[in-house]
């Protein structure tokens, strides 16, 4: 499976408070490369693909920084703004949580 920032047409609500932090199980493995990441489920054994952007963000979540943090984040690093930071933030976190890579809240890894 590749995973860039977003599947195509997916479209996602979120409930999600942009303070809550996510933990990362420990079946879920991550190798960084130069300008992205990939990522693989153990008890899946599906891998995904991170484009720069969603890569910058996984590596945020990986020293425990919360959504609204990571927003401030992207802010200061690219050339956005944080309407479309957050809203860029939440679908990621969304797809990462539907697919079982991230975990709302700080449940033990």
């Amino acid at each position: 499976m590749y995973h860039g920032w977003m599947r195509a047409g997916a479209q996602m609500e979120t409930t999600m408070s942009d303070a809550e932090k996510y933990t990362i199980p420990d079946s879920v493995l991550a190798a960084h490369l130069e300008g992205e990441a990939v990522l693989l489920h153990m008890d899946s054994k599906h891998y995904y693909r991170l484009n720069g952007t969603a890569a910058f963000i996984w590596k945020a979540l990986e020293r425990g920084a919360s959504a609204e943090s990571i927003v401030g984040e992207l802010c200061e690093t690219f050339e956005v703004g944080p309407e479309e930071a957050a809203a860029e933030v939440q679908r990621l976190l969304a797809e990462l949580a539907e697919s079982g890579l991230v975990a709302a809240g700080d449940a033990p890894r």
